[in-house]
């Protein structure tokens, strides 16, 4: 393996129960065709197929460019992520999750070209192919766009998760500060969501500067959604996870306060809708389980005027609709 001074980007990978699609996405990234040394660090989260066995093998026949992580217990895909990224050695860090691949044979040399000219930039993303299918080519452009666009912290106070975001993670390339980073500026990474960080990073990475979003496509990211699915998409879309999704924003709001130092008046709104309509369903229903749920919501966090200020606007909303409808 290349000494930690030689390695330029560090390729951090996560799976779990991906054996079916583990062997492309190794592939992808051993294609790439670079003219400076990267390293390719995995954590497997404990798989119960064959993905560790994948990647020991990928590793016995690649010695000088895998570094391994194989968990005795399952940790969830933010903890495991996040372990990964702490053992990154590189000037650089690119990430990859356990279904995704890349599809330009030069996309770690495009990024990295364009960080090393462009300072200004914190990290850059591309954009993608979204496969909407296991078995059928059906896919769509992640995001519709001919013109770089520019992302920066007051972006992530839109009430809409996709425009928080300025692409999906398998186009993610950033400078790594993640290896000498204190423990709280970057903890919010595992303590918002056990499976969602996309939306922490992004939040990370505008605390640090602006992020560059490239028209590109260079990669295929996985976005499959299926009845009966066990894949965590499909489970999150038929899933109740108002009170989960709730705790990582109040989690989002503590880190951009405490952390950042900065205003996130405009972020309550997130927050502040998931429990008006926690309380509202609650309020309809009367069952027990609606009403601990909106108590929780309710307990997340200490500031709770965003939440009655929005529980207020929504049951306004409410009365009007019915009042033009009736």
């Amino acid at each position: 393996m290349a000494q930690n001074n030689e390695i330029a980007v560090s390729v951090a990978v996560i799976t779990y129960n991906m054996q079916g699609y583990l062997p492309q996405l190794l592939d992808s990234i051993l294609k790439q065709k670079v003219n400076f040394p990267y390293e390719i660090v995995v954590d497997d989260d404990h798989s119960p197929d064959d993905s560790r066995q994948i990647l020991l093998d990928y590793a016995a026949r690649y010695p000088d460019r895998f570094v391994l992580s194989l968990r005795d217990t399952n940790v969830g895909g933010s903890r495991n992520m996040y372990g990964v990224l702490r053992q990154c050695r590189g000037k650089y860090i690119a990430i990859l999750e356990g279904d995704d691949w890349w599809e330009a044979e030069d996309k770690l040399q495009y990024q990295y070209d364009f960080m090393e000219t462009h300072p200004e930039y914190v990290g850059m993303y591309c954009n993608s192919w979204c496969e909407l299918s296991r078995t059928e080519s059906i896919q769509k452009v992640r995001r519709d766009i001919t013109e770089p666009m520019i992302f920066s912290y007051r972006d992530f106070q839109s009430y809409h998760f996709f425009d928080r975001l300025p692409n999906s993670t398998d186009t993610a390339f950033f400078r790594n500060f993640f290896a000498t980073a204190p423990e709280r500026e970057v903890d919010v990474f595992y303590k918002a969501h056990r499976m969602v960080w996309d939306q922490s990073l992004a939040l990370i990475l505008y605390g640090k500067g602006n992020v560059y979003v490239d028209p590109r496509l260079v990669s295929h990211h996985r976005t499959i959604v299926e009845k009966g699915g066990t894949n965590y998409q499909s489970r999150y879309a038929v899933e109740d996870h108002k009170v989960t999704d709730a705790a990582m924003y109040a989690a989002h709001e503590e880190y951009m306060e405490h952390v950042l130092h900065r205003r996130c008046t405009l972020f309550y709104k997130v927050r502040g809708m998931l429990y008006a309509e926690a309380f509202w369903i609650a309020k309809k229903s009367g069952k027990t389980e609606d009403k601990q749920k909106a108590k929780e919501i309710w307990n997340q966090r200490r500031k709770k005027w965003p939440l009655i200020w929005w529980t207020f606007v929504w049951g306004c909303g409410t009365i009007k609709r019915k009042l033009f409808h009736s």
